[in-house]
């Protein structure tokens, strides 16, 4: 700062009353508001969030829950998808383990890093 005053002359700070300390909106917008960094909307060219009828259940999907249900009989197997015991059994023990993965580098390898950068 020294240096600065010698080259360009003392430097004067504003005094506590030049300064305005009570702003209670952004200088860069107008008493209105920010509106002039908005984009403009422009139409879709079709409608949206229009009503869809709902005629029940598709026959398809209707068909196939009921032949699970006819297999799953002649084959003496049941599906218990989101059971207790299904979670229990399909349950993911890699989960229950917090990992770090950003572990912090070893001592070597901290020293050639700052050797490097004297180099």
């Amino acid at each position: 700062m020294k240096t600065a005053e010698k080259k360009y002359g003392q430097w004067d700070l504003p005094k506590d009353e030049d300064l305005q300390l009570d702003v209670e909106s952004d200088p860069i917008c107008s008493s209105a508001g920010c509106d002039q960094y908005k984009h403009k909307k422009a139409k879709l060219g079709y409608d949206i969030n229009y009503p869809v009828p709902n005629f029940g259940e598709d026959r398809d999907m209707k068909w196939t829950l009921e032949n699970e249900k006819l297999a799953s009989s002649m084959v003496g197997h049941h599906w218990d998808f989101g059971t207790e015991e299904s979670k229990a059994k399909w349950h993911n023990k890699a989960k229950d383990t917090d990992y770090d993965f950003a572990p912090k580098l070893d001592g070597d390898m901290i020293t050639t890093a700052k050797n490097l950068d004297n180099a």
